[in-house]
């Protein structure tokens, strides 16, 4: 249980970091604290990552914008739903059809969802992902 507030706080500040400095990028207040709403109230879910599409976007060389598309099957056993979401992704870390990420939705309305999108092989990463079920997509491309 410590485990898990550990782990959830380590990526609230995470979040925090990233979506101030991705702010410049076209990423707003509102869904850098949506993410963080939904991670507290929302439901779990897999994120399976069914296509991307890049929109032809590239912020400073490296991040591609892309409209990624998933497949999220709630933890909680409800009917599982496709949704999309435009992102920045790095081409160093560009995630593949098949990856898994956690996610954390809204029940009421299934477009409002957040991903944990893997960023680094780190303890509170790969925590995060086992208690997802999930194993960590950059520890198997760093073996």
């Amino acid at each position: 249980m410590i485990l898990a507030v550990v782990v959830v706080a380590a990526l609230v500040v995470v979040l925090f970091v990233t979506r101030r400095r991705s702010r410049t990028a076209g990423i707003s207040r509102a869904r850098g604290e949506l993410a963080v709403q939904l991670m507290h109230t929302g439901r779990k879910a897999r994120a399976m990552i069914t296509a991307l599409q890049p929109t032809g976007m590239v912020v400073n060389n490296i991040n591609v914008q892309c409209i990624v598309h998933f497949h999220l099957e709630p933890l909680d056993g409800d009917p599982a739903f496709d949704a999309q979401k435009k992102m920045l992704i790095s081409r160093t870390t560009m995630p593949q059809v098949g990856e898994m990420w956690p996610s954390w939705f809204d029940p009421d309305d299934l477009t409002r969802f957040a991903v944990g999108q893997p960023t680094a092989v780190t303890p509170d990463q790969v925590g995060l992902f086992r208690d997802f079920g999930i194993p960590h997509p950059l520890e198997r491309r760093a073996s």
